[in-house]
């Protein structure tokens, strides 16, 4: 296990926190805006390749910041005991939700027979046989489970970076704000 050595975040899991965040807003948006449009328009389809490359995108770099972060410091949390626990535990299930949204979304192109275009650059085809039962259950895990608690969490983590910048006035959200030396 690699020790806390510094008191900043590094600026690669600065900026892989950062990238990370926008596209997850802009996957969000992109799903949302596909809506606009109706079915068979090639529109809907744009917003729709954009949301899965997206998506896949947020896939590679969640395994990059993962493997970076295991690789590299970082610094110890901040706060109450049972702060850095619940801290460790988000931290944990954001992760995880960030590799899960991806795969399920995948997983359901995959089961519902379609390929998937990134950037408009190539395909990834389908490799198993296709079932509209299963696609509709991944569908269903990835469209109201895993991104409502994703939200949720989201919204924690969200709370709490504000909750320890003007309540306990550390330097939690400071020093994860891109070109911030140490304090």
């Amino acid at each position: 296990m690699i020790t806390p050595t510094s008191s900043q975040w590094n600026p690669v899991s600065k900026g892989l926190h950062w990238l990370i965040a926008i596209l997850v807003l802009c996957v969000w948006g992109s799903v949302e805006l596909h809506e606009f449009y109706q079915k068979g328009d090639p529109m809907r389809e744009w917003w729709k390749t954009l949301h899965f490359s997206i998506g896949f995108s947020i896939l590679l770099l969640v395994a990059l910041r993962l493997y970076w972060r295991s690789t590299h410091p970082r610094p110890e949390m901040l706060g109450r005991p049972w702060e850095r626990i619940l801290g460790r535990i988000t931290h944990a299930t954001f992760y995880f939700l960030l590799l899960a949204m991806p795969i399920l979304g995948l997983s359901m192109k995959q089961f519902a027979g379609s390929e998937t275009k990134i950037f408009w650059l190539f395909d990834i085809p389908s490799f198993v046989e296709k079932n509209i039962d299963t696609a509709k259950q991944l569908a269903f895990l990835h469209k109201e489970l895993v991104w409502n608690i994703l939200l949720v969490l989201i919204c924690l983590h969200v709370g709490a970076s504000l909750w320890h910048h003007f309540v306990d006035k550390d330097a939690t959200l400071r020093r994860m704000l891109p070109s911030r030396k140490d304090d």
